[in-house]
C-alpha cells in the first residue's frame, strides 16, 4: 500500500483551487495554513477546541453539527462545502454523544446511545471519503474516546459504539490505501476529559484515569492534519496521559 502520490493530502492547491477564507479566520502561515477544514462537532468541549485550533493554525474551517442520520442531508453537506470552498483538505469528527447505558436500561435506550455515536460516525466517514475522492484526496480524523480500548461500568453502549467507531476508521483507512485514492483515516483516541458530560461523560467513568484537556486531545488531531502525518494511516493516537500504556 503506497500513500505515497504526486498530489499529497496537504498539498495545497493554487489558483482556481484555493479556499475561499471566511470572514473572521485567520490567515497567517500556520500549521494547517490553506488547508480547508470540515469539523463535526461544534458545540462540544473537543469540537470547538478542535475549531479553535485550526483557525488559530491558518485553517479556513467548516464548524458543523451532525445532520442526523439522513444520507441525502449528509451527500448534500459535503458537496455545499466543496462547492464554495473550492475543495476540503481535512474532515474531523468530534461529534461525539455517549448517554450513559447502566443494566437497568432498555434496548431501545442501548440502541439509541449506540446509533447516535456509531452510526453518524460511519456516515459522516463514508461520506467525507466519497467527497475526498473527488478532489485527488485528503485527510479524515475520527475522535473517539479511550473506551474504545477499555471497559467502564454504566457504558456499554459507550464502549460497543467507540470500539465500533475506531475499527470503522482502520477499515476505511485500508479500504482507501488498498483504492490508491490517497485519502487517509486516523484516529484520535480522548482520556479522560471533565466538564462536558453530555458528549464526554469519561470524567465520571475513568475516575482513575489522569484528566486531559479538550485543547491537549485537539493538539493530536491537529497533528494528524498535518505533513508529519501524511504517511500515516489507521492509526489510534491517545492522548490519554498514558492511561492505555498502564
Amino acid at each position: 500500500m503506497n500513500l505515497r502520490a504526486t498530489h499529497s493530502p496537504l498539498d495545497c492547491v493554487p489558483g482556481p483551487g484555493k479556499p475561499t477564507v471566511a470572514a473572521g479566520e485567520m490567515t497567517h502561515m500556520g500549521r494547517l495554513a490553506e488547508k480547508v477544514a470540515v469539523v463535526f462537532g461544534a458545540g462540544n468541549a473537543v469540537g470547538d477546541a478542535v475549531i479553535e485550533l485550526f483557525r488559530r493554525e491558518g485553517a479556513s474551517v467548516e464548524a458543523l453539527t451532525p445532520p442526523g442520520a439522513d444520507e441525502a442531508a449528509w451527500a448534500e453537506t459535503f458537496a455545499r462545502i466543496a462547492a464554495a470552498r473550492g475543495r476540503i483538505d481535512v474532515v474531523v469528527n468530534a461529534a461525539h454523544r455517549a448517554p450513559r447505558t447502566p443494566i437497568g436500561a432498555t434496548a431501545a435506550d442501548f440502541m439509541a446511545a449506540f446509533d447516535a455515536l456509531a452510526e453518524t460516525a460511519w456516515l459522516l466517514q463514508k461520506h467525507a471519503v466519497l467527497s475526498l475522492r473527488k478532489t485527488g484526496g485528503g485527510v479524515i480524523v475520527v475522535v473517539t474516546s479511550v473506551l474504545a480500548r477499555v471497559a467502564a461500568p454504566e457504558a456499554a453502549a459507550l464502549c460497543a459504539a467507540a470500539r465500533g467507531v475506531l475499527m470503522s476508521a482502520k477499515s476505511a483507512a485500508l479500504e482507501c490505501a488498498r483504492a490508491k485514492d490517497n485519502v487517509v483515516v486516523n484516529a484520535v483516541l480522548a482520556g479522560r476529559l471533565d466538564g462536558d458530560p453530555t458528549h464526554w461523560p469519561d470524567g465520571a467513568l475513568l475516575l482513575g484515569a489522569p484528566a486531559v484537556t479538550p485543547a491537549e486531545v485537539a493538539e493530536g488531531v491537529a497533528f494528524m492534519a498535518t505533513a508529519g502525518a501524511a504517511y500515516m494511516t489507521g492509526v489510534e493516537l491517545p492522548v490519554d496521559g498514558g492511561f492505555l500504556a498502564g
